[in-house]
């Protein structure tokens, strides 16, 4: 079933360096963030509900989001371009109560923002 939850502020790669904060996305690269137990998303939460923001783009590109460590699928949470802002809702499978993000950009970083307002037990 699925639960609401006041949006909640899970990772701003703006802020300082930590394990929900920066440094930025880096092209190429991937970063798993631990949801579970964060903005009252609990262990057991099977998914969570989105709001995937990025910033500060320093070359056109894209992110996925995607459950657990393993591969990105070949999808797309957000597309944007350079020096531009972009936002995407989204529903995401946790594993183990932790989501990835691949940068897909060739060049460059970009900061990512993630609100979550609900997850599914």
């Amino acid at each position: 079933s699925f639960h609401t939850l006041a949006p909640c502020r899970l990772v701003d790669t703006r802020n300082a360096t930590g394990p929900y904060g920066g440094p930025a996305l880096t092209a190429g690269t991937a970063r798993a963030f631990e949801i579970a137990g964060q903005c009252s998303v609990p262990a057991d939460a099977l998914a969570v509900t989105l709001n995937v923001t990025v910033t500060n783009p320093t070359a056109a590109g894209s992110l996925t989001v995607y459950p657990g460590t393993g591969l990105a699928p070949g999808t797309t949470t957000v597309s944007f371009a350079a020096g531009r802002t972009r936002a995407n809702n989204a529903t995401i499978g946790l594993v183990d109560g932790i989501l990835s993000v691949a940068d897909r950009q060739a060049t460059g970083t970009v900061d990512l923002i993630v609100d979550v307002s609900g997850y599914f037990r």
